[in-house]
């Protein structure tokens, strides 16, 4: 695993936040229109942190990913800043850079596998961190309305679940323009706090990433 990734291999580390975690809303709020705002958000970046586990190993990075309509920049560093992981996706080509070396697929599916070993399913991942399920997952709600937990459903899934916390509203640049930032009807809650589960299976033990978003900025 990590086949062509040198990264710092850490015993039980997972994250931990410096910053004010957001409070999410005071009421409820409307499922429907919550998750109408959310697909709406197609060019989105955040910072943050990534902690990976895959049985008894563990490694933390901090991410920077850029998204604009399924073409994106994934940078993980590690704590001094240094570049350890960059890929880059686009619907021609993905690439992904490492220890110096470049290694390039049509598939960005494919192309983690083979330079990491772990299977990721890029596509959904791309609505999952924004708290968005898919046709075929199954999901449960928080008692304020917003999606707390999610089964994939989808083909090629590999069974992954996911679990949020720490809502905070973000505002695209056309609702904050004159917009009443206190309105809950203004801007989409996003999750601040992501945890992806893969289960064990024969071929590999529990995998698990759990990203702690500092900055969303809906582009």
């Amino acid at each position: 695993m990590w086949r062509a990734i040198t990264l710092i291999i850490l015993t039980g580390v997972f994250l931990s936040a410096c910053t004010t975690a957001p409070k999410g809303p005071e009421h409820a709020v409307n499922l429907t229109s919550q998750l109408e705002k959310v697909a709406e958000i197609r060019h989105w970046q955040m910072r943050g942190k990534i902690a990976f586990r895959q049985g008894n190993e563990a490694a933390s990075l901090n991410l920077v990913w850029k998204n604009d309509s399924g073409d994106f920049d994934f940078r993980l560093s590690n704590f001094l800043g240094v570049s350890m992981v960059d890929l880059n996706v686009t619907s021609k080509q993905s690439s992904l850079t490492a220890d110096g070396e470049t290694y390039y697929d049509a598939d960005p599916e494919l192309l983690i596998y083979k330079t990491t070993g772990i299977v990721i399913p890029v596509a959904p991942l791309l609505s999952w961190v924004k708290g968005l399920p898919l046709k075929d997952d199954t999901f449960t709600l928080t008692d304020k309305g917003l999606v707390n937990t999610l089964e994939s459903g989808c083909m090629g899934c590999s069974n992954w679940s996911v679990k949020y916390g720490q809502y905070g509203k973000v505002y695209t640049d056309e609702a904050s323009k004159g917009a009443d930032k206190g309105n809950e009807e203004n801007g989409a809650w996003l999750p601040h706090s992501i945890t992806l589960t893969q289960a064990e299976t024969s071929l590999a033990p529990q995998t698990q990433l759990k990203i702690k978003i500092y900055e969303w900025l809906a582009l």
